[in-house]
Parts: structure tokens; sequence; C-alpha cells
């Protein structure tokens, strides 16, 4: 397979797990390239002892979890500004989705890593024995992370709205 058809397949569900890790502009761009340089160089070496899915996630996984180590390093924890949609007319619609979406992952990016980790592939529809292989630890612990990320998230989002 190639890195085209990989992200031709899978290409949304790498960007979503990049957006939980990295706010809009040239700091996700550029995480997004590091994951694309990263499939690219890994991409023969897959043996499919996994699904090329989990495979490709893991390495967008591993991406995001280094660029968050180093951007907690240099930077607060602080939620980055929203894109401004596309102003032509008929872009209402696009931009109020696009607001939600952002706003969102910017309340996901609030989130302790481990649990921002786990919601973002468990949000890609991968089951918690996935995500255990994936993030090297329990079903048990998938389960306790998830479960707190997503309380953890509506009270984020409910504090917000609150305001």
């Amino acid at each position: 397979m190639t890195l085209e058809e990989l992200l031709r397949e899978h290409g949304p569900a790498l960007w979503r797990v990049i957006a939980s890790y990295a706010p809009p502009g040239a700091e996700r761009d550029d995480l997004a390239q590091e994951v694309l340089v990263s499939l690219w160089q890994a991409l023969p070496r897959f043996r499919g002892e996994s699904s090329l899915r989990s495979f490709a996630l893991r390495i967008a996984y591993n991406r995001g979890l280094s660029h968050a180590w180093q951007r907690a390093k240099r930077l607060p924890a602080e939620p980055g500004p929203l894109e401004i949609a596309d102003a032509r007319p008929g872009a209402d619609e696009h931009l109020a989705t696009n607001e939600r979406i952002e706003r969102f992952l910017r309340h996901l990016r609030l989130l302790p890593l481990g649990q921002r980790e786990v919601l973002a592939l468990a949000l890609e529809g991968l089951p918690h024995a996935e995500i255990a292989g994936i993030m090297g630890i329990t079903r048990e612990n998938v389960a306790v992370r998830l479960g707190r990320a997503r309380a953890a998230l509506r009270r984020s989002i409910e504090r917000e709205e609150a305001a």
C-alpha cells in the first residue's frame, strides 16, 4: 500500500488524532507533516501484524505524544484561537460546524494527556483492546481513562457554557 492510498482510506482519522494534540494553524500543520513523514518512513516496515488503521493511528499517537511533551516543556497549557472559516456566501453552516469542532478539540486538548489520548482513539471507533495495544496499557485502564475523560470533558464544556 502506498502512502497516498493509506491517506485516502484513513486520512480523516489521522487528522482528527493530530487535531487532538495541536491547536489550529502552523503548529497543527507541523505535527501533520511529522506524522506524514513518519508514516512514509514506516510504511515499508508494515508487516500486517495489526490492521493498517491501527498501525497508522499508533504512529500518529506516538508523534502526537512526542509533540505534546515538547509543547509542555515550552508553553503553558492554554487553548489556541479558533480558525476563521471562509466568509463566502453560504459558508455560515461551514463556519458553525468548524467552530463546534474546534471548540470540542479545544476542550479535548485541555484534558490530561492520558485521558486525551484514549478519548481521541475511542472517538475513532477503536475497541478498548485495540486502544490498549496502541497505548501499551490494559483494557481496564482504557475503560477507566475513558470514563474519566468523558466526565472531565463534560465538566469543561458545562463550565464554558455557564460562563
